[in-house]
């Protein structure tokens, strides 16, 4: 109710609109039966990260100590440790934080790199580069030539990791996304379309335990 609205507007408001009100609440019962909730989190069993070919078997390791810590062990092997499990909603908290903590340093780790070799072969500069675990967007950069790279790049095939760094280093000369910006783009991925139209459809190869991060 509007702040100052009288109390005895509201019965004769709800019997004009009952009819609505009905209707309503059945499409929100049928959006319930089609999107049923989404699943319980879990540590996954494996790590894959396509766009730099690696991947991680994941083992737990219960230790009497509150905080969780994520090891790499070889070339294949990840190890959570500490108060380990998801048996309560604190324990699963706790590994979920500190497993998305490491996937971010990954994604510092090799996706700067890698931005920073694309610069140097196409020219574009860009003056600084993080990585964040975004919802919507693979990519951004502000006109002050920052750029904002998704963790969830790991997910993608290094083809179109590669086409969404071109794409963001072209922002460093055009900001906007006029006929100027994709000729830019199609000097460095002619295929530039194809690879576009794949990429709107990536975000379905995020696994669930990164997906809602």
């Amino acid at each position: 109710m509007p702040r100052g609205c009288s109390r005895s507007r509201i019965p004769p408001l709800l019997e004009r609109k009952q009819q609505w009100i009905r209707s309503a609440l059945e499409r929100v019962e049928a959006y319930r039966t089609r999107f049923p909730p989404a699943p319980k989190w879990q540590v996954p069993e494996r790590i894959t990260f396509p766009a730099i070919q690696r991947t991680w078997q994941v083992e737990m390791h219960p230790e009497e100590i509150k905080r969780v810590t994520v090891r790499e062990h070889g070339e294949g092997l990840l190890q959570l440790r500490g108060n380990v499990g998801q048996a309560t909603a604190g324990q699963a908290i706790a590994c979920r934080a500190a497993l998305h903590s490491w996937w971010l340093r990954q994604g510092h780790k090799h996706l700067v790199p890698l931005l920073q070799e694309i610069s140097r072969e196409t020219g574009w500069s860009f003056e600084r580069a993080t990585v964040r675990r975004q919802r919507t967007r693979w990519g951004s950069c502000s006109r002050k030539k920052s750029v904002s790279l998704n963790a969830k790049l790991l997910f993608l095939d290094p083809a179109l990791v590669r086409y969404v760094m071109i794409h963001e280093l072209c922002h460093t000369r055009e900001m906007n996304h006029a006929a100027r910006f994709w000729h830019l783009v199609r000097t460095k991925c002619p295929d530039f379309r194809a690879l576009n139209k794949t990429l709107r459809q990536a975000w379905n190869t995020v696994p669930s335990w990164a997906g809602n991060a």
